[in-house]
């Protein structure tokens, strides 16, 4: 068996690529998030100047039977790798995974990267013993942090948005709460960056450590462009201070494919503006506007917490998330 790149100029491997990524995250998980050919096609073809992706695949007698990515920021956080092998259900246990891991560790140690990281989703009731958990620590990867996948049902019905949003509104007088598709205004990327940027840092995050990210309104613009040849749609809504400064947001992203999804992103108040209510605020107010922006066929909102994270918590049960599955990290450091 060989470990290879990818060949990203041929349309057949990048299909059977995706197909095996697709299997490997459904398998066993009913509320599991996939991309679409079309969005892994761009992401893998396209360079990206905030992040490199390595992606490999495991060759077995001219077959293509597993597939890998290591996420690499270029801009910030030059210590950090995000991991991921894929292998079909019926080709597992065979060394296919394995293999494809040691593979991405090789390649990120050679640029020195010391904090790789693996995320993965499993039930609830399997957290100490998945077989997901036993593959990342047969390979050095040790539980570092553990968030909690949940979901939220459309259209909503069973939560009063409104109420929420009035309830919350008294809390935050001199805010203002405003919703945005791509592209976002120009005189609002400046904050809104510096409010992103925190998000890695501001977050529970367990035993990972992370710096600043450093996204530029140049990149915010990059990114646009990349969405939409992706065909993803990204809903934000952001609150801002009277003078327009952006001091919170919460993004919502509508796939090109992978129905009846709707991926909620990330989710942010700045610390000297927290104890508003500004969060309750902005994810009531952003799904009533997602609801009147997408068809019948979405019919579920997905999202991840640190399980340690309550305040966030708390937000997202009075919205009506439901919890539905475990997404640890397992993290392996290296000299």
């Amino acid at each position: 068996m060989e470990i290879r790149p990818l060949d990203r100029e041929d349309p057949t491997e990048l299909a059977r690529y995706h197909a095996i990524s697709v299997a490997a995250e459904r398998f066993e998980r009913p509320y599991a998030a996939t991309w679409g050919l079309r969005e892994m096609t761009v992401e893998l073809t396209e360079d990206d100047p905030m992040e490199r992706k390595d992606a490999v695949v495991a060759v077995d007698a001219d077959t293509v039977v597993g597939a890998g990515i290591a996420w690499s920021s270029l801009t910030d956080n030059l210590h950090l790798s995000w991991l991921m092998p894929w292998v079909e259900p019926d080709r597992r246990r065979r060394g296919i995974g394995s293999a494809v891991l040691a593979e991405l560790v090789a390649l990120c140690r050679a640029d020195r990267r010391t904090d790789l990281v693996m995320e993965t989703s499993y039930p609830f009731e399997r957290r100490e013993d998945h077989p997901y958990r036993r593959f990342a620590e047969k390979n050095g990867f040790q539980l570092a942090n553990t968030e909690i996948g949940r979901v939220r049902d459309l259209p909503v019905e069973d939560v009063d948005l409104d109420a929420l949003v009035e309830e919350a509104a008294p809390h935050h007088a001199g805010y203002r709460v405003e919703t945005f598709e791509d592209p976002l205004p120009d005189e609002l990327l400046p904050s809104f960056c510096a409010a992103h940027n925190r998000l890695a840092v501001d977050a529970p995050g367990g035993d990972l450590t992370f710096e600043q990210e450093a996204l530029t309104p140049e990149l915010v613009r990059v990114h646009e462009d990349q969405r939409r040849r992706q065909g993803r749609r990204k809903i934000t809504t952001v609150a801002m201070t009277e003078a327009g400064e952006v001091v919170g947001y919460n993004d919502l992203v509508v796939p090109d494919e992978d129905l009846p999804n709707v991926w909620q992103w990330g989710t942010l108040v700045v610390p000297a503006h927290r104890g508003h209510r500004l969060g309750l605020a902005m994810k009531a107010r952003g799904l009533k506007e997602l609801q009147g922006r997408v068809g019948p066929e979405r019919t579920r909102v997905l999202t991840c917490n640190a399980e340690q994270n309550a305040p966030m918590v708390s937000i997202n049960v009075r919205l009506g998330f439901r919890p539905v599955e475990v997404t640890p990290a397992f993290l392996l450091r290296v000299p």
